[in-house]
């Protein structure tokens, strides 16, 4: 598996609810897209940016949409942005009755002195061992062996929910709706930021 984010600084006639226009005509697009285990419509909205976060079953299936159409689409609205990629150490989706509304993705440096398969094998464990924590939806964990860091994801029914991150560097996001084809879908509707829990 692969996971892949890109990040849109939105231009300040750009706002939310333009945002969540584009994400409803959008995202029945990817509600039952081949090859995507997982696609989160994610905004900060204290910086303004969109930063959708993928999770592809196949490194064919991130590799054919960069060079189809929706990509396509993306860069005609967006002008063409950096693209990260990391390999996929664990994925689950805990709890698919959750809703989720807020997420956290967290990065870790990986020192040159740190074994490798070690280091997976304990965050694989962490991984299990989170994924029964009540309100999270879905978590992952991924390598970077470009710059060498680790990348965990979770999404949460809602902040309070979340556990405590544990990475040098955290982002949170509000969540805007969630494609999961083949396992059902969640947030149909795109709600305001104030209306959301």
């Amino acid at each position: 598996m692969i996971a892949m984010q890109y990040t849109i600084q939105l231009a300040s006639d750009f706002g939310i609810d333009k945002i969540r226009d584009r994400v409803t005509a959008r995202y029945p697009l990817f509600d039952n897209l081949q090859g995507l285990a997982h696609k989160s419509y994610l905004f900060n909205h204290q910086h303004g940016l969109y930063a959708p976060f993928y999770i592809w079953n196949s490194h064919d299936a991130a590799r054919d949409f960069l060079l189809g159409p929706l990509f396509t689409g993306v860069t005609q609205t967006f002008g063409r942005p950096r693209v990260r990629t990391w390999n996929v150490l664990a994925y689950d989706i805990a709890d698919p009755s959750v809703e989720p509304t807020f997420a956290v993705r967290e990065v870790d440096a990986i020192s040159s002195e740190e074994n490798l398969g070690d280091l997976a094998q304990v965050e694989r464990e962490q991984h299990q061992a989170l994924v029964a924590t009540p309100g999270l939806h879905s978590h992952a964990v991924a390598l970077d062996a470009d710059r060498w860091e680790l990348v965990r994801y979770s999404l949460w029914k809602d902040q309070t929910a979340a556990v405590k991150p544990r990475g040098d560097s955290v982002q949170p996001y509000e969540v805007l709706h969630l494609s999961t084809p083949g396992r059902g879908n969640q947030a149909g509707e795109v709600l305001p930021l104030s209306r959301r829990a």
